[in-house]
């Protein structure tokens, strides 16, 4: 079926949507709220979709997908969509499927440490449940407010915990997934020590999904510590990259440990130059004893040290972390872009002194020391398609990337927003083909 069928065919998909769940669970463009509009509008090119159902059940959203596969509409799935605009723009989307009403607890096995739930719970109102146990789930997404699970696994989104706790899918040991065709399948399991089958866990997280829908995810929990306390290191980038390399390579165990722009150090007023955020948490002793060794450290280099207290249970706008992480966030895609970096560690600091030269000190950048991802926002009038393609050259020589996750539409149809240059685009391509044949979700969104 042709694209123009489809479009000639978008009367019919409402009706038939809702003859498979209710009318409340089927959405069409013109009754949807304001803010999702926007959000859909900001991820979506051309026509806008027939309609956005909200399926209350795995079983139900296995016959929606079902039904789509069937009639050859593409689909766009999605959680509470706070992420929906990163990576390609979508085009020719008929139905979009959210995941938010899946939201349930499944299991919480708290003497074993893990958590079975449905893609559809946000992050902020698991951990908040979570608090009680004295335990959390160690994730740290962008827009953790809005975040769901599922959302989280399919855009691989993990933030400055990388340090301590590696990558979301190093978190999820259990996953249920509809196909593009309809079929539920289950992989993984619900305990921690979990060999059996495929790892389609790595596979579908970051997958954006091109893959599948997820339904339930199994993750590890870890105790809530005692103590948590960070100190920013704030001067010269010579040494900065000092006392990070050194950090790096001694008995310090931070879960967390920052490089950060001189605009991002002068946004939030931390002092001048280039910056270091390092994060301990564990035990009140070892945290202070961890903390007076780097401050030494950093005071012996010329360093300024100032240390501030961290909320371990709830996040909150004084929360230093909770700052950086909102300063990168701030402002509209239409008068910033997002990128996600790469780069390799030891020229991390390097690559922040070229985005400070090459956009005239207004880049806010933050990378992850140890692995050398990150994020950077630039203003739109900077942003242009040779100051972006400058900076990705910059990072590829250092071998690492640039992802353009978040811009005006205008601007990523200027440019291949990943900018991939692996060798493994044909399996990637391949593994697409077999799971989606017929290209229904999420296309175009992913490297294709």
């Amino acid at each position: 079926m042709t694209t123009r069928q489809n479009r000639q065919g978008m009367g019919e998909i409402t009706p038939e949507l809702e003859r498979l769940l209710d009318k409340d669970s089927v959405c069409t463009w013109e009754t949807l709220d304001e803010p999702s509009r926007q959000r859909l509008q900001q991820a979506i090119a051309g026509t806008p979709p027939a309609c956005i159902v909200y399926p209350e059940t795995p079983d139900a959203l296995s016959r929606v997908v079902a039904a789509c596969h069937r009639q050859g509409w593409r689909m766009l799935p999605m959680g509470n969509g706070s992420k929906l605009h990163w990576g390609g723009v979508v085009e020719d989307v008929e139905v979009v499927v959210s995941t938010k009403r899946l939201d349930r607890i499944v299991e919480h096995a708290v003497g074993d440490l893990t958590l079975t739930v449905e893609a559809g719970a946000t992050l902020r109102h698991l951990n908040s449940i979570l608090a009680q146990s004295r335990q959390f789930l160690a994730l740290d997404p962008s827009y953790p407010d809005d975040a769901t699970i599922g959302g989280i696994v399919a855009t691989g989104d993990m933030g400055s915990w990388r340090q301590r706790y590696n990558s979301v899918r190093d978190r999820l040991i259990g996953i249920s997934f509809v196909r593009s065709d309809g079929e539920i399948v289950k992989a993984g399991g619900r305990v921690v020590k979990n060999v059996a089958g495929y790892d389609l866990m790595k596979l579908l997280t970051g997958s954006y999904g091109t893959l599948a829908i997820a339904t339930q995810l199994t993750f590890r929990l870890y105790p809530i510590p005692e103590a948590s306390e960070t100190l920013a290191l704030c001067g010269d980038a010579e040494a900065i990259a000092s006392v990070t390399q050194t950090v790096l390579a001694s008995s310090l165990v931070p879960t967390a440990i920052d490089l950060l722009s001189p605009g991002t150090v002068k946004s939030l007023e931390l002092g001048s130059g280039f910056g270091l955020l390092v994060r301990f948490q564990s035990v009140a002793e070892s945290v202070n004893q961890q903390i007076d060794r780097l401050r030494q450290l950093g005071e012996k280099l010329g360093l300024t040290a100032t240390s501030y207290r961290d909320d371990t249970e709830a996040q909150s706008e004084t929360d230093l972390w909770d700052r950086s992480r909102i300063l990168i966030e701030a402002d509209d895609p239409q008068t910033r872009v997002l990128g996600k970096i790469g780069i390799r560690p030891t020229a991390a600091v390097a690559a922040l002194k070229y985005l400070e030269e090459a956009f005239s000190g207004d880049a806010i950048a933050v990378v992850h020391a140890g692995c050398g991802l990150g994020r950077v926002r630039v203003p739109t009038p900077l942003a242009t398609t040779s100051n972006l393609l400058n900076l990705r050259n910059h990072l590829q020589h250092n071998s690492g990337f640039l992802t353009i996750l978040e811009a005006p539409q205008s601007l990523k149809r200027q440019l291949d927003v990943w900018g991939y240059v692996g060798n493994a685009q044909t399996a990637m391509q391949q593994i697409k083909a077999k799971f989606d044949a017929q290209n229904l979700l999420s296309p175009k969104r992913f490297i294709v």
